[in-house]
């Protein structure tokens, strides 16, 4: 099943817990952690289909206010 691990720098204009809240309402998000280091929150997807997967990062998780850039890994 392709998984995606996407590396996620937030604007600190923004609360982590409201882009947090949004990051696991979106299709395909497995999981959801806060990290330190140059990334602020590492999130998982997983799906059948690769389609959705780039949908999910590419349409529903840039328009997240206070996201500022995402890294995005693709794992078999």
């Amino acid at each position: 099943m392709p998984t995606a691990y996407v590396l996620v720098l937030c604007d600190y204009n923004y609360p982590d817990y409201e882009i947090i809240t949004q990051l696991n309402r979106l299709p395909c998000v497995i999981e959801v952690n806060r990290v330190d280091g140059p990334y602020d929150i590492v999130v998982k997807l997983s799906d059948n289909n690769m389609e959705m997967l780039k949908e999910a990062i590419g349409k529903h998780m840039v328009r997240i206010q206070g996201i500022s850039s995402t890294l995005t890994l693709m794992a078999d």
